[in-house]
């Protein structure tokens, strides 16, 4: 066996053996090597993996990979994988079964057990941007008269019963559940074991805990996560009692999702498609690559409407693609700054005025400069000041045009409905290039 795949298989052993600390990604991309090299050592690795780390390392796997993976497993062996790992992640597994084949995630759900298919069942009722489809509904709590040594008993149990759940805040309910509190394990320690979980909290200068209801977009959520430096939050119904929690791993791996998708989206990538099958990519790459093709053709078509100026003067087209450029990358910055805006839900279309106002005062001032740099930089090359003038003015209008369209389009695609990562690039190439090359045109055929 090569010495390269022997080191993936090694991996899988030493994690089959529990010589090795758990890694899903790892053992994922392992996995995958395997599967590229010989599609039964791939079998033979997954069927090494316990049911408390098959759940893990299939979420991992890619799409084309998990598909192959979960065809050949047993529907029991699913089930005790779903189970083992948080509810959460279980309600992701069932959905991508059920994505792929809807009887066996049906089959799947019947053999877990009565508590875990109730939390399934209650997890999948929420859409993927509300809160509630990243709670986990296994947490540990407390009410206040319990002591700290009752607590330490909860956490034993705690911890034998979910030994891959994270221990970072202690919840304090009042005997209906509505959440009253919420204590950091670090304090705990500090106090003796006869000490109630109401005196902790008083000597503690307890504040009351940040919550969010399971219906509440996602997008706040992080934005919460962002700004407070938090690592958990409970998640409370509209009576205020506690029902969940949100970890600070999904939110992480939510806000890489969401900048994976902002970076896919502006090349006209899918994250699905791109870990699918070569066909797939393929076709999605194909469509953007058709819609550049129209873009560049009316682009051209502007340039042909002043063939006779830029045959007249040579030097309008060695200046072209310098106007292009500048305007692109100006419109790029304003685009990604207000599509990742809109991602934390920090600006919606009906405040788009202090956002336009901005982008239009940071676009004509570097305009404003690039347009000095510019002409100094044309009457040296070519020594004509009249063309100088004419691309100073030229960079700094379409400058102004490439902000203010790398403001509005974000916005008024996401307006109508449509994904602005994914759809805006393309109207931004377009309207820079084409208001790019028709202001400079324009300009010369006036004024030359």
């Amino acid at each position: 066996m090569k010495p390269n795949i022997q080191k993936h298989v090694s991996r899988i052993d030493a994690l089959a053996d529990k010589n090795a600390r758990f890694n899903p990604t790892e053992a994922a991309k392992s996995l995958v090597k395997l599967r590229r090299y010989d599609i039964g050592l791939f079998f033979s690795n997954l069927s090494k993996l316990d049911h408390r780390y098959l759940g893990e390392v299939l979420l991992e796997l890619p799409l084309e990979d998990f598909e192959c993976a979960v065809g050949r497993l047993a529907p029991h062996r699913l089930a005790r994988a779903a189970e083992a790992v948080e509810s959460d992640e279980a309600t992701d597994l069932l959905q991508q079964l059920s994505g792929i084949d809807p009887a066996l995630a049906e089959r799947v759900l019947s053999l877990m057990h009565m508590q875990e298919r109730h939390e399934v069942l209650e997890l999948s009722k929420y859409e993927d941007d509300q809160a509630g489809a990243y709670m986990e509904r296994e947490f540990l709590a407390a009410h206040p008269e319990d002591t700290v040594s009752d607590v330490k008993n909860l956490i034993r149990e705690f911890r034998r019963n979910e030994p891959g759940a994270p221990i970072i805040k202690l919840f304090v309910t009042d005997h209906d559940d509505r959440l009253v509190g919420s204590i950091h394990f670090t304090d705990l320690i500090l106090f003796d074991n006869a000490m109630t979980v109401e005196e902790v909290m008083a000597q503690t200068n307890h504040k009351p805990p940040l919550t969010i209801r399971p219906v509440s977009p996602i997008e706040e959520v992080v934005r919460l996560f962002e700004e407070y430096d938090l690592n958990i939050i409970a998640v409370v119904n509209k009576q205020g009692k506690l029902i969940g929690r949100i970890v600070y791993d999904d939110i992480y791996d939510m806000i890489r999702a969401i900048e994976t998708g902002q970076a896919y989206g502006l090349a006209g990538l899918s994250d699905e498609a791109e870990e699918g099958s070569v066909m797939q990519a393929a076709r999605q790459r194909l469509i953007w690559l058709v819609f550049n093709l129209a873009a560049i053709l009316a682009a051209s078509a502007v340039i042909n409407l002043f063939d006779k100026t830029i045959a007249s003067y040579i030097a309008l087209a060695a200046l072209l693609p310098v106007i292009a450029a500048l305007g692109g990358n100006a419109g790029m910055q304003a685009l990604t700054v207000t599509i990742r805006r809109l991602a934390l839900g920090e600006i919606e279309y009906s405040s788009a005025a202090a956002s336009l106002r901005r982008e239009a005062l940071i676009v004509l001032a570097n305009g404003a400069a690039l347009a000095v740099v510019a002409a100094v930089v044309v009457f040296a090359w070519f020594g004509d000041p009249k063309l100088s003038l004419i691309v100073a003015a030229a960079v700094l209008l379409n400058l102004f045009v490439a902000g203010t369209a790398g403001t509005l389009i974000p916005l008024l695609l996401n307006r109508v409905g449509i994904d602005p990562a994914v759809a805006s690039s393309i109207f931004l190439t377009t309207t820079t290039d084409i208001f790019g090359f028709f202001i400079f045109l324009f300009l010369a055929d006036t004024f030359l």
